[in-house]
């Protein structure tokens, strides 16, 4: 265990917009999230950033060249263990499955249900822009789908590794990474 801070998720306040058309109505959503402030233990973000790099080297990506690595430990883990997947392409490429996924899947598959922390390296595009380094649109919704949705669980973090110098990750809740994240909800 190594140092814990308080980290705090900007509060984003964006109002919605109306524009008036000779058919009707045409609004266009803003986003309005609260301030969430979480305590993360600093050496364990270290460790998931260090684990997820060096998975990105069990990618297999012959197609694309572009390695990925992630990491993650769930909340509802007793023994909080770091579960870990790469990207795996397919030259059937709708067979590809992404690092976050397969991380994903593996823990699934261990009966876990509940994500506390991601971590994910795309260790050949660590300098790029963070658009070239977050999450696809299917593992961003694959994420969602491991958010615990008690009210009294720990809000999950999902880190994206970054190359900056001395900058460690750049940090989200899935509200920031996914806003408007499809949530279905069975009839009751």
């Amino acid at each position: 265990m190594g140092e814990t801070i308080t980290i705090a998720l900007p509060q984003v306040a964006v109002a919605d917009s109306t524009i008036e058309s000779p058919a009707g109505r045409i609004i266009i959503p803003g986003q309005h999230l609260p301030e969430k402030r979480m305590d993360i233990d600093v050496a364990v973000v270290q460790q998931l950033l260090s684990t997820a790099r060096a998975a990105a080297a069990n990618a297999h990506a012959p197609y694309s060249n572009f390695h990925v690595g992630a990491a993650l430990i769930m909340a509802d883990d007793p023994e909080q263990r770091i579960i870990t997947g790469a990207n795996v392409e397919n030259s059937s490429y709708g067979a590809t499955i992404c690092g976050e996924r397969s991380a994903l899947t593996t823990a699934s598959s261990l009966g876990f249900r509940a994500l506390r922390y991601l971590a994910l390296s795309t260790a050949d595009s660590l300098t790029s822009p963070l658009c070239d380094r977050s999450p696809c649109g299917i593992c961003r919704q694959s994420i969602r789908e491991f958010i615990s949705r008690s009210s009294n669980a720990r809000e999950a973090l999902i880190l994206v590794d970054t190359a900056e110098p001395g900058t460690l990750c750049e940090a989200f809740d899935i509200d920031r990474l996914l806003p408007y994240g499809f949530n279905f909800a069975p009839p009751v």
